[in-house]
């Protein structure tokens, strides 16, 4: 990255002019708005352009400095997005730039101080070759230092609905759990708390486990789920909330559930259902299926944030 960013405190959210990217832009400067924060838009550009291989020696031969109408035409498209926001967020405090740099790098070094980082995805629609070699959002959820929205271009808007959280006995997840209570409150909503469980069929390796009856299972970690909301439930009294114990795979539970949410929070690692859900197939699962947007906290104390 050439320059010092100011993103302390700020929504930030990375576009690069297309139409996944709006949505990603207009979701943040709509939350920024309602929240009277500033928004900082980056457009992050490859710090070495080059061109396709066909039109190479015919562009640095007629153009001139290449590199200079390169970083123009990213201003531009920059402008045009600017200029969109100004006019629908009247009120939002606004700032643009373009940055040379890694993308995945860029945001997730912005997400250190920044209030949220927000980048758009690719979702369920994509072709299975997109899908399965990721992309900037997988690579900024995964190297965040904070937490990260990822809005995918099949969201859906359901400002109503109530926040998802998901819930196992790991530290991680009460990072997770107090930014989706701050949450809930702020948007007038219920929570629901989400574990899921799959400990496969009775053999040798978890025989123990099955000691227990179903019954008993889902007891057990429903008193674990409550004692991890426990904390929320004492801060905010009046706020519904919701559990939900799921037999079956975590990033089946929450996309399941994510179809009647109006967000979704899940922790950067955990332990059981949600072990590793930054770093495999479970994370990319949720990421790109869910219906609505998911944001991803880092560690037990994210910064304090109600979006």
């Amino acid at each position: 990255m050439t320059e010092e960013l100011q993103t302390a405190g700020r929504f930030v959210v990375g576009t690069d002019g297309s139409e996944r990217a709006n949505k990603a832009v207009d979701w943040a400067a709509e939350r920024a708005q309602v929240r009277g924060m500033p928004l900082l838009v980056l457009n992050v550009i490859s710090e070495v352009p080059i061109p396709s291989k066909s039109k190479a020696l015919r562009l640095m031969s007629s153009e001139g400095n290449y590199v200079e109408k390169y970083r123009q035409k990213a201003q531009e498209r920059l402008d045009k997005v600017i200029a969109h926001l100004r006019e629908r967020y009247p009120n939002l405090e606004l700032e643009g730039k373009v940055v040379q740099g890694n993308p995945p790098y860029v945001l997730a070094q912005a997400s250190r101080d920044a209030f949220l980082v927000v980048v758009g995805a690719r979702g369920h629609g994509a072709p299975m070759s997109v899908r399965l070699l990721g992309g900037v959002s997988d690579a900024v959820a995964t190297h965040s230092h904070g937490p990260v929205a990822v809005i995918t271009d099949e969201s859906l808007e359901n400002p109503g609905g109530p926040v998802v959280v998901g819930v196992d006995d790991s530290e991680e997840a009460k990072g997770a759990i107090r930014f989706a209570f701050e949450t809930a409150h702020a948007r007038g909503v219920p929570l629901v708390a989400v574990n899921a469980w799959d400990f496969g069929a009775y053999d040798a390796y978890n025989a123990d486990v099955w000691e227990y009856t179903v019954d008993e299972i889902v007891e057990g970690l429903t008193d674990m789920v409550e004692g991890q909301l426990a904390e929320g439930k004492a801060k905010y009294p009046d706020l519904p909330v919701q559990i939900k114990i799921v037999r079956g795979r975590a990033e089946i539970a929450l996309v399941d559930q994510s179809k009647d949410a109006g967000l979704m929070v899940v922790g950067s690692r955990g332990r059981g259902g949600f072990a590793g859900l930054l770093l495999g197939s479970t994370s990319k699962h949720v990421l790109r299926e869910a219906h609505c947007p998911v944001i991803v906290t880092r560690g037990e104390n994210p910064l304090d944030a109600s979006v």
